[in-house]
């Protein structure tokens, strides 16, 4: 009888560690398709309700967006989640379309003393976009809040408060917020991409 027991013992480590492989394989399909689908159904957001976003969504949001690659790892961006209802509400009077009252913007500034910066800023800023869908948050990017609203003689005082180095310059501002509209997808033309064999 005692012979069996480590037979069977193999015999069931085997069926475990065959059941493990199968559900780790199917994890990372499932991962997959979690990553393509939400890459597909994100929109720009211009409509937020009033729920607030959380700091635990926060700070989640700001752990991917620092994961983002950059060259040589030089991580040249700083980042600025401003949730100051003050704030937003001078940003907001001098362009009312800078926030789409959104209750958080996130402005991405480069150095300007890395000539990557800018792509590498467009590579923190997607993380976050990605990120935020993932948690059902909304996104928009919103480039035009640089002339707009930042290099106005208003805007100074919202560019001191941001406290960035002296040499970092912000490149483009993120809305942030509970979704209050799923709009359809806008055309994309396949047509741009070409496959070289």
């Amino acid at each position: 009888m005692k012979r069996f027991i480590p037979a069977a013992l193999i015999c069931a480590c085997l069926v475990a560690c065959d059941s493990q492989q199968t559900n780790e394989s199917s994890v990372e399909v499932n991962k997959e398709e979690v990553v393509v689908e939400n890459i597909l159904i994100r929109r720009s957001i211009r409509n937020y309700t009033d729920e607030p976003v959380t700091q635990e969504q926060l700070e989640t949001l700001m752990q991917c967006a620092i994961n983002a690659p950059s060259a040589n790892n030089r991580q040249p961006w700083e980042v600025r989640v401003v949730q100051s209802p003050e704030l937003l509400g001078k940003m907001r009077a001098i362009n009312a379309r800078s926030t789409y009252n959104s209750p958080v913007v996130i402005f991405i500034a480069g150095d300007t003393e890395n000539k990557f910066s800018q792509f590498d800023c467009g590579l923190i800023t997607q993380n976050i976009l990605l990120a935020a869908e993932s948690m059902g948050l909304g996104t928009v990017v919103v480039g035009s809040v640089v002339p707009t609203v930042l290099k106005t003689p208003e805007g100074k005082e919202i560019v001191d408060s941001l406290e960035l180095p002296e040499n970092y310059e912000v490149i483009v501002g993120i809305c942030l917020g509970n979704k209050n509209e799923w709009p359809d997808a806008k055309p994309r033309e396949a047509g741009k991409v070409k496959y070289i064999r």
